[in-house]
Protein backbone atom coordinates (compact mmCIF):
# COMPACT_ATOMS: atom_id res chain seq x y z
CA UNK A 1 0.00 0.00 0.00
CA UNK A 2 1.25 3.52 -1.06
CA UNK A 3 1.65 6.06 1.86
CA UNK A 4 -1.84 6.73 3.42
CA UNK A 5 -1.89 10.70 1.81
CA UNK A 6 -5.43 10.85 3.57
CA UNK A 7 -3.84 11.19 6.98
CA UNK A 8 -1.64 14.07 5.45
CA UNK A 9 -4.14 16.53 5.13
CA UNK A 10 -6.10 15.99 8.89
CA UNK A 11 -4.98 18.31 11.83
CA UNK A 12 -3.00 16.58 14.61
CA UNK A 13 -4.28 16.52 18.54
CA UNK A 14 -3.01 15.86 21.48
CA UNK A 15 -3.97 11.85 22.86
CA UNK A 16 -3.97 11.59 26.28
CA UNK A 17 -1.94 7.48 26.88
CA UNK A 18 -1.63 7.81 30.56
CA UNK A 19 -2.33 10.39 33.32
CA UNK A 20 -1.22 10.71 37.09
CA UNK A 21 -2.18 10.95 40.64
CA UNK A 22 -1.57 14.84 40.05
CA UNK A 23 -3.88 14.85 36.84
CA UNK A 24 -1.39 15.58 34.16
CA UNK A 25 -1.35 13.48 31.49
CA UNK A 26 1.26 11.78 29.16
CA UNK A 27 0.41 13.02 25.52
CA UNK A 28 1.45 11.94 22.06
CA UNK A 29 0.28 13.67 18.59
CA UNK A 30 -2.44 11.87 16.46
CA UNK A 31 -4.27 12.28 13.23
CA UNK A 32 -8.10 14.14 14.36
CA UNK A 33 -9.25 11.45 12.20
CA UNK A 34 -12.84 11.50 14.46
CA UNK A 35 -14.49 14.22 12.38
CA UNK A 36 -14.64 12.05 9.34
CA UNK A 37 -15.72 13.70 5.51
CA UNK A 38 -19.58 11.99 4.75
CA UNK A 39 -20.41 12.76 1.10
CA UNK A 40 -23.77 14.45 1.35
CA UNK A 41 -26.79 12.54 0.91
CA UNK A 42 -27.95 14.76 -2.13
CA UNK A 43 -25.03 13.77 -3.70
CA UNK A 44 -25.30 10.26 -3.10
CA UNK A 45 -28.86 10.15 -4.31
CA UNK A 46 -27.70 11.02 -7.79
CA UNK A 47 -27.10 7.80 -9.93
CA UNK A 48 -24.89 8.84 -12.34
CA UNK A 49 -22.50 9.77 -9.75
CA UNK A 50 -21.90 5.93 -8.21
CA UNK A 51 -22.03 2.66 -9.60
CA UNK A 52 -22.21 -0.69 -7.86
CA UNK A 53 -19.30 -2.90 -7.59
CA UNK A 54 -18.92 -6.35 -6.39
CA UNK A 55 -15.76 -6.97 -4.35
CA UNK A 56 -13.98 -10.26 -5.35
CA UNK A 57 -12.55 -13.01 -3.16
CA UNK A 58 -9.59 -11.29 -1.54
CA UNK A 59 -9.92 -7.93 -2.70
CA UNK A 60 -8.62 -4.99 -0.79
CA UNK A 61 -9.60 -1.23 -0.86
CA UNK A 62 -6.21 -0.44 -2.07
CA UNK A 63 -6.30 -2.65 -5.21
CA UNK A 64 -10.02 -1.35 -6.11
CA UNK A 65 -8.90 2.01 -5.93
CA UNK A 66 -5.72 1.34 -8.04
CA UNK A 67 -7.94 -0.58 -10.85
CA UNK A 68 -10.64 2.05 -10.85
CA UNK A 69 -8.44 5.37 -10.22
CA UNK A 70 -5.26 4.09 -11.40
CA UNK A 71 -3.90 5.02 -7.62
CA UNK A 72 -3.98 2.82 -4.90
CA UNK A 73 -3.57 5.76 -2.45
CA UNK A 74 -7.16 6.81 -3.35
CA UNK A 75 -8.47 3.26 -1.44
CA UNK A 76 -9.67 5.83 1.43
CA UNK A 77 -12.38 6.67 -1.12
CA UNK A 78 -13.66 3.55 -1.49
CA UNK A 79 -14.04 3.29 2.43
CA UNK A 80 -15.45 6.65 2.47
CA UNK A 81 -18.31 6.54 0.16
CA UNK A 82 -19.10 3.25 1.87
CA UNK A 83 -18.90 4.51 5.43
CA UNK A 84 -16.98 1.63 6.31
CA UNK A 85 -14.59 2.66 10.04
CA UNK A 86 -13.74 -0.80 11.15
CA UNK A 87 -12.08 -2.27 8.28
CA UNK A 88 -11.77 -5.90 10.05
CA UNK A 89 -15.35 -5.78 10.59
CA UNK A 90 -17.21 -3.91 7.83
CA UNK A 91 -14.76 -5.30 4.71
CA UNK A 92 -15.73 -8.98 2.86
CA UNK A 93 -13.62 -11.71 4.03
CA UNK A 94 -11.46 -13.82 1.92
CA UNK A 95 -12.81 -17.32 1.95
CA UNK A 96 -10.17 -18.50 3.88
CA UNK A 97 -10.03 -15.71 5.82
CA UNK A 98 -14.47 -16.90 6.07
CA UNK A 99 -13.67 -20.28 6.81
CA UNK A 100 -11.00 -19.10 9.55
CA UNK A 101 -13.47 -16.79 11.15
CA UNK A 102 -16.16 -19.25 11.55
CA UNK A 103 -13.83 -21.98 12.97
CA UNK A 104 -12.59 -19.99 15.48
CA UNK A 105 -16.52 -18.46 16.24
CA UNK A 106 -18.25 -21.58 16.49
CA UNK A 107 -15.23 -23.69 17.83
CA UNK A 108 -15.69 -26.87 14.94
CA UNK A 109 -16.72 -27.48 11.45
CA UNK A 110 -20.06 -29.59 13.13
CA UNK A 111 -21.14 -26.40 14.59
CA UNK A 112 -20.90 -24.44 11.87
CA UNK A 113 -23.55 -26.56 10.29
CA UNK A 114 -26.21 -26.37 13.55
CA UNK A 115 -28.89 -23.99 12.75
CA UNK A 116 -28.28 -20.14 13.69
CA UNK A 117 -32.08 -19.00 12.60
CA UNK A 118 -35.37 -19.82 10.96
CA UNK A 119 -36.54 -17.82 7.59
CA UNK A 120 -39.89 -17.88 5.68
CA UNK A 121 -39.96 -19.65 1.96
CA UNK A 122 -41.45 -17.47 -1.02
CA UNK A 123 -44.85 -18.90 -0.83
CA UNK A 124 -47.21 -17.97 -3.44
CA UNK A 125 -51.06 -19.27 -3.71
CA UNK A 126 -52.26 -20.64 -6.94
CA UNK A 127 -53.06 -17.62 -9.24
CA UNK A 128 -49.61 -16.89 -8.46
CA UNK A 129 -49.83 -14.01 -5.77
CA UNK A 130 -46.97 -13.61 -2.99
CA UNK A 131 -48.92 -14.28 -0.06
CA UNK A 132 -45.68 -15.09 2.00
CA UNK A 133 -42.28 -12.84 1.47
CA UNK A 134 -39.06 -15.32 1.46
CA UNK A 135 -35.95 -14.40 4.49
CA UNK A 136 -38.10 -13.49 7.02
CA UNK A 137 -36.89 -14.60 10.90
CA UNK A 138 -39.18 -16.84 12.50
CA UNK A 139 -39.15 -19.10 15.12
CA UNK A 140 -38.63 -22.24 14.48
CA UNK A 141 -42.29 -23.80 14.70
CA UNK A 142 -43.93 -21.01 12.71
CA UNK A 143 -46.48 -22.18 10.52
CA UNK A 144 -48.39 -20.14 7.58
CA UNK A 145 -51.77 -20.78 7.03
CA UNK A 146 -53.21 -19.13 3.43
CA UNK A 147 -56.08 -19.96 1.22
CA UNK A 148 -55.03 -21.99 -2.35
CA UNK A 149 -57.06 -18.90 -3.86
CA UNK A 150 -58.65 -15.87 -3.27
CA UNK A 151 -61.62 -16.38 -0.84
CA UNK A 152 -61.16 -20.33 -1.05
CA UNK A 153 -61.89 -22.96 2.04
CA UNK A 154 -58.79 -25.25 0.88
CA UNK A 155 -56.17 -24.08 3.66
CA UNK A 156 -52.35 -24.91 2.60
CA UNK A 157 -49.36 -24.28 4.87
CA UNK A 158 -45.86 -23.37 4.03
CA UNK A 159 -43.41 -23.81 6.78
CA UNK A 160 -39.67 -22.15 7.56
CA UNK A 161 -36.60 -23.22 6.95
CA UNK A 162 -33.55 -23.75 8.57
CA UNK A 163 -30.50 -21.28 8.04
CA UNK A 164 -27.23 -22.66 9.43
CA UNK A 165 -24.47 -20.57 11.00
CA UNK A 166 -22.28 -21.11 7.90
CA UNK A 167 -24.96 -20.34 5.03
CA UNK A 168 -25.85 -17.07 7.44
CA UNK A 169 -22.06 -16.12 8.10
CA UNK A 170 -21.53 -16.79 4.05
CA UNK A 171 -24.56 -14.18 2.92
CA UNK A 172 -23.69 -11.89 5.73
CA UNK A 173 -20.22 -11.91 3.78
CA UNK A 174 -21.91 -11.40 0.29
CA UNK A 175 -23.17 -8.79 1.44
CA UNK A 176 -20.39 -6.76 2.48
CA UNK A 177 -18.99 -7.84 -1.45
CA UNK A 178 -21.57 -5.70 -2.81
CA UNK A 179 -20.10 -1.69 -2.31
CA UNK A 180 -20.51 1.77 -4.08
CA UNK A 181 -17.52 3.58 -6.07
CA UNK A 182 -17.70 6.92 -7.46
CA UNK A 183 -16.61 7.57 -10.54
CA UNK A 184 -13.67 7.93 -11.76
CA UNK A 185 -14.11 12.02 -13.37
CA UNK A 186 -15.35 12.82 -9.79
CA UNK A 187 -12.59 11.93 -7.88
CA UNK A 188 -10.39 14.87 -8.13
CA UNK A 189 -13.72 16.94 -7.28
CA UNK A 190 -14.09 14.83 -4.01
CA UNK A 191 -10.21 14.88 -3.35
CA UNK A 192 -10.02 19.05 -3.62
CA UNK A 193 -13.25 19.19 -1.47
CA UNK A 194 -11.76 16.62 1.42
CA UNK A 195 -8.48 19.27 1.31
CA UNK A 196 -10.57 22.19 1.77
CA UNK A 197 -12.65 20.29 4.80
CA UNK A 198 -9.13 18.60 6.47
CA UNK A 199 -7.60 22.86 6.21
Amino acid sequence: MSYPKYFQKLPNIDYALTINKAGRTNNIKVKDFFHLLKVRDDIFAEDTIYYEYNVIDGERPEQIAFKEYGDESYYWIVLQVNEIVDYYAQWPLSYFELEEYMLKKYGSYEKTEEIHHYETVETKDQTGNIVLPAHLTVAEDYVFDYPSYPASNVILTSRPSGISNREYEIDMNEKKSSITLIQNKYIFTLVDEFEDYAS
